[in-house]
């Protein structure tokens, strides 16, 4: 009785685990299959059925290849050949549903024997949605490499022990390290600023909700150092917090930077360049004036006559120097006259080589055609190609000037040209030589030829260049021939017809507040027969000439100076005056021989110039002209 019972209990509890067990496989979310040595499925639960939307009486009986498209009867048996009894083995395949429909699985299968019978059991559980998820960010990542390595900026990814743990093709290429030289370093490596104790200080330092902007510069492979803009964030780099740092090559920025301090620097050289020429141009005024007052009560042949003439060809290249500073400092607009070019071209060089080991060779063509340009800043032209030719020749040599007539189907030019025997300009400079700032001499300011380009192309004229290293250098000048149909007499045979020019006096009001000037002016005048009347201030001149025109006694000319100290000037002056008289005959006069009014007067209403220091000849040829127009 004692072991029927027993048995009666060990028969009970064997049924209710398997009752319990039945009921863990149906009630399981994954398909649940037993499968038979042959590949057979001979049992599954009700997640298989419905996963594959077969019936229990369909599902069974069906072959391993029916549900897995992977696998053959035989393969299947194949692959389990190798795999040791009851030793789990978990693989990803594609289960077929009863529509053709196939299903990412992942199986975690064994293989068991029970007496000499071979069967599988296998637990599936459908990874479609896992699968399109590792899709979605195997193609994000995929966009983000493409998207990183196709920028121009350096992308670092930095963890927070302070070393790269990713990077783009932009770091390699313009650092000069393979990938795997970089995602062996870090920060420290490539900027010397930092070591790794402060870059971790840094990088703690992060906010995680803040975008961090500074500069610092990267060191390359070779040395070269890179200025550079970094932006950092924080960020979850494959699951962990990292930094995420791009960094922008600021080379050309910084270099435009560096430009604009330069042109600001540039502007206050040339505020103190204007103050200082306009100063010493009245000082020229002053001397010069005297020296062309007092050759007139000498004739040619006394001993005084050529110290004074000498003194005056002194002076007037004086005046060049203060035309050149003004237009180094200031770049104005050319006061153009017509005349011809040879001599002052000759002068202009010659001049430029005194003292130097370098011989000048000229090349003048006869009847050269005049032009009509500012024979200061073309003699400035001449001194910076003619000084760059003998810099080029330290060990000497000749330096050839060549003006000839050329006409071409755009028209009629006058042609100078500059050669020197020196060492040549290298190819990859040619194109830059014209560059504001470029020069390959270190002690050089890189404007010499910046400025003879603006000066030539002021004057519609063409300048270009051809080089060959130890073979020399031609620069090639093309300025037009004047197109004036009515001969203006040069200052030279102005003095000859000034005693046979009929003068009438005429009552002149001339504006300007230095004693020196006003004294030499006025004795210029004075010596040309008219009488003189001063003022030192535009408001001054202005009551002056409403008072003279209202009386019927209105002054015949006005000389007036644009730069009053303090007060109102000559542009200003005029207009008023303009209001009083629109007939009124003005002549504008300064020592800033760049100012815009001096260079397009007749805009401005006055009907003459006369730059500072003034020349008899040529003050009493324009105060002819406009007292006759």
């Amino acid at each position: 009785m004692d072991m029927t019972e027993h048995t009666k209990h060990a028969e009970q509890a064997v049924t209710r685990n398997a009752e319990n067990y039945r009921q863990l496989v149906e009630t399981a979310s994954d398909a649940i299959y037993l499968i038979s040595e042959e590949g057979i499925v001979i049992d599954t639960n009700a997640s298989a059925c419905s996963t594959l939307e077969w019936s229990k009486e369909e599902l069974l009986g069906k072959t391993i290849s029916d549900i897995d498209p992977n696998y053959s009867i035989e393969e299947f048996q194949k692959f389990w050949e190798d795999i040791p009894l009851d030793k789990k083995h978990i693989f990803e395949t594609i289960h077929k549903k009863k529509d053709g429909t196939l299903l990412s699985v992942e199986v975690s299968g064994k293989k068991s024997k029970l007496g000499d019978t071979i069967f599988y059991h296998a637990i599936a559980r459908d990874i479609t949605a896992r699968k399109l998820v590792d899709q979605e960010l195997r193609e994000s990542e995929e966009k983000y490499r493409t998207l990183v390595n196709g920028m121009h900026d350096t992308v670092w990814v930095i963890d927070f022990n302070g070393r790269f743990i990713d990077t783009n093709n932009a770091a390699t290429e313009i650092l000069g390290y393979t990938r795997e030289e970089l995602l062996s370093m870090g920060p420290a490596d490539i900027d010397s600023s930092l070591d790794v104790t402060v870059i971790k200080r840094l990088i703690k330092q992060i906010p995680s909700d803040k975008l961090q902007i500074f500069e610092t510069s990267h060191s390359t492979k070779n040395g070269k150092q890179i200025p550079v803009e970094i932006q950092s964030c924080v960020v979850k780099y494959q699951g962990e917090k990292a930094i995420l740092s791009i960094a922008r090559d600021i080379t050309d920025r910084k270099r435009a930077e560096a430009e604009r301090l330069k042109l600001r620097k540039l502007e206050t050289v040339g505020m103190l360049a204007g103050g200082i020429a306009h100063d010493f141009n009245n000082l020229l005024t002053g001397v010069f004036g005297n020296i062309e007052l007092a050759k007139m009560f000498l004739t040619p042949d006394h001993e005084a006559y050529k110290f004074l003439e000498s003194a005056q060809q002194a002076m007037g290249r004086a005046t060049n120097l203060t035309k050149q500073l003004l237009t180094f400092a200031k770049g104005g607009d050319p006061i153009k006259e017509v005349f011809a070019i040879s001599e002052a071209l000759t002068e202009s060089a010659q001049f430029s080589l005194q003292g130097s080991n370098v011989k000048l060779q000229i090349n003048i063509a006869s009847g050269l055609w005049e032009i009509e340009a500012d024979k200061g800043q073309l003699s400035q032209v001449i001194n910076n190609l003619v000084i760059n030719a003998q810099q080029a020749m330290p060990n000497g040599g000749i330096i050839t000037l060549s003006v000839s007539n050329i006409e071409t189907s755009e028209g009629k030019y006058v042609q100078i040209t500059v050669q020197d025997e020196g060492v040549g300009i290298a190819p990859q400079h040619l194109d830059k030589i014209f560059d504001p700032y470029f020069t390959t001499k270190r002690t050089a300011t890189g404007l010499g030829l910046a400025v003879t380009h603006s000066i030539i192309s002021k004057h519609n004229g063409t300048i270009t260049v051809d080089s060959q290293l130890n073979r020399g250098t031609i620069f090639t000048i093309r300025l037009p021939a004047a197109q004036a149909t009515e001969k203006i007499t040069s200052p030279k045979n102005l003095l000859q017809e000034i005693n046979g020019m009929l003068v009438s006096a005429a009552h002149i009001l001339v504006l300007d507040d230095e004693e020196k000037i006003r004294q030499v002016l006025g004795a210029m005048l004075k010596r040309m027969g008219h009488n003189v009347s001063w003022a030192i201030n535009g408001q001054e001149a202005i009551a002056q000439y409403r008072d003279a025109y209202q009386s019927g006694q209105a002054y015949d000319m006005v000389i007036m100076d644009l730069t009053i100290s303090g007060g109102m000037g000559g542009q200003a002056a005029a207009r008023e005056i303009i209001k009083i008289n629109p007939q009124a005959k003005l002549i504008v006069s300064s020592g800033y021989h760049t100012d815009p009014v001096m260079a397009n007067y007749t805009a401005y209403g006055f009907q003459g110039l006369v730059a500072k220091p003034y020349r008899f000849a040529e003050l009493k040829h324009v105060v002819e002209q406009v007292l006759k127009a």
